[in-house]
């Protein structure tokens, strides 16, 4: 190989650099290795930072009685645009996130879906959540209907036992005398 012909650069270590130039190096290095100004590199790095970044995503479930495979309902905050009405789902593989639909008379089953997810990426990363989200919710419910159930009677008795005690102990105790005597 002659001395003035670089190797070969694969696609991934090509991919790898131009990550390092985009989210590590000095503006300055990336402006001159891209041969463009400092302000499209800072615009360019701005970009890619955006597009890069996660999309916060947050998924409230509100489950119900199961009704067949229906366990309730969900709303989906992405990036600050609320999604309500989609439907928690248990299926043969798992549970998912269903979108929300309404009555279509053009369709063969009657309903049309009002939301798609286009990337399977985010369709998994919303069922993800939304188990997470279903299991939380029917944690909350299942201590707060703790909480409200009354303690069995032997409990009630023994503990209004204990705060009668309590409650004698701090009263003097009656004299004997002349007050005991009914005077008649």
């Amino acid at each position: 190989m002659p001395k003035n012909q670089a190797a070969p650069i694969t696609q991934d270590a090509a991919i790898q650099e131009m990550n390092r130039l985009l989210f590590e190096a000095p503006i300055a290095e990336l402006a001159e290795s891209q041969g463009i100004s400092i302000d499209e590199a800072v615009k360019l790095r701005v970009e890619k930072s955006i597009e890069a970044a996660p999309l916060p995503i947050e998924v409230m479930v509100r489950p119900i009685e199961p009704m067949g495979s229906l366990r309730g309902y969900a709303s989906v905050n992405i990036g600050g645009i609320v999604v309500d009405d989609f439907k928690v789902v248990d299926g043969k593989n798992g549970m998912f996130l269903s979108p929300p639909s309404k009555e279509s008379n053009r369709t063969r089953s009657g309903y049309r879906a009002t939301t798609r997810v286009t990337s399977q990426a985010l369709q998994e990363r919303l069922d993800a959540l939304t188990v997470d989200a279903y299991n939380a919710a029917v944690e909350q419910l299942v201590a707060r209907a703790e909480a409200l159930r009354p303690a069995p009677i032997r409990e009630q008795m023994a503990r209004a036992g204990q705060e009668a005690d309590k409650a004698n102990a701090s009263r003097p105790a009656p004299e004997k005398g002349k007050e005991a005597r009914d005077d008649r």
